[in-house]
């Protein structure tokens, strides 16, 4: 978790994003993604199961290995995104 907290530190201190994308080698603008969308996404059903791979994800990019970064960032997402008005239970 105090990754998590440097991290949150890194990117209010030195960048600004505009939206995130996937494959980019850099997993910062999904983390930036997430984060924007977290409280407004507290009533999902998976809603600490995305937390926990958030975490996963986090670890993932202080070790630099940006590709598992964004794979468990996107699954962490997709578990708050709502899909046709419904959020995913599975």
């Amino acid at each position: 978790m105090k990754y998590f907290y440097i991290l949150l530190f890194f990117l209010f201190s030195s960048y600004a994003y505009a939206g995130h994308s996937q494959g980019n080698d850099t997993c910062i603008d999904d983390l930036v993604h997430y984060q924007n969308m977290e409280n407004k996404r507290t009533d999902a059903p998976l809603f600490a199961e995305s937390q926990a791979m958030r975490d996963k994800a986090v670890e993932m990019n202080v070790t630099r290995d940006i590709a598992k970064c964004e794979e468990y960032m996107e699954e962490a997402l997709r578990m708050i995104r709502k899909t046709d008005g419904e959020y995913p239970t599975e």
